[in-house]
């Protein structure tokens, strides 16, 4: 069976940091799909992006994110974000959900405990790709916690330490 461990939280949070080094370690990793996109759109002056068309968008987040979970073969993979991300960024802007997409996140279920990083104010930085403020990213981190404990998962909020630090508290709660 597979372990598939999310690595959640709002942006800034130091996600990626703690996937990219687990990826070092040589741990499957999907890698954060949002990023990607944003920053085509951006390159060919698109629209699809969360301050434009938070919907089309979401849509292309959830289906990436689905492929995602669908290649997953190793013993153990972790994941920057997934699929229920996409829904509680939807619920924070007070948007429709597809009700399918309620009906795969309940389906798709990932390991029981899905970390967090909380917002941390000394590593947040904005750039092109990421344009909310700090404190929209402790909303956002209100809305992740509050999402997935509604579809049962049990919140770990990872301490605000190094990346290697981070990565051994999670190693720990995952044996």
């Amino acid at each position: 069976m597979t372990k598939r461990i999310l690595i959640s939280g709002a942006p800034g949070t130091g996600k990626t940091s703690i996937i990219n080094e687990l990826s070092n370690k040589g741990y499957p990793c999907h890698f954060e799909v949002s990023r990607e996109i944003i920053s085509n759109q951006i390159a060919s002056k698109g629209k699809i992006t969360p301050w434009q068309d938070l919907e089309t968008f979401s849509q292309i987040v959830f289906k990436k994110r689905r492929i995602q979970f669908d290649n997953t073969t190793e013993k153990i993979t972790f994941y920057d974000r997934g699929i229920i991300d996409v829904i509680a960024y939807m619920r924070k802007e007070g948007l429709k959900i597809n009700p399918e997409w309620i009906r795969i996140a309940k389906e798709y279920r990932y390991f029981n405990k899905v970390f967090i990083a909380p917002p941390w104010e000394d590593i947040y930085q904005n750039d092109e790709e990421r344009m909310e403020d700090f404190n929209t990213s402790i909303e956002v981190h209100k809305y992740m916690v509050s999402t997935y404990e509604s579809f049962g998962y049990e919140i770990v909020l990872i301490p605000k330490v190094s990346v290697n630090k981070r990565i051994i508290f999670i190693q720990r709660e995952i044996e």
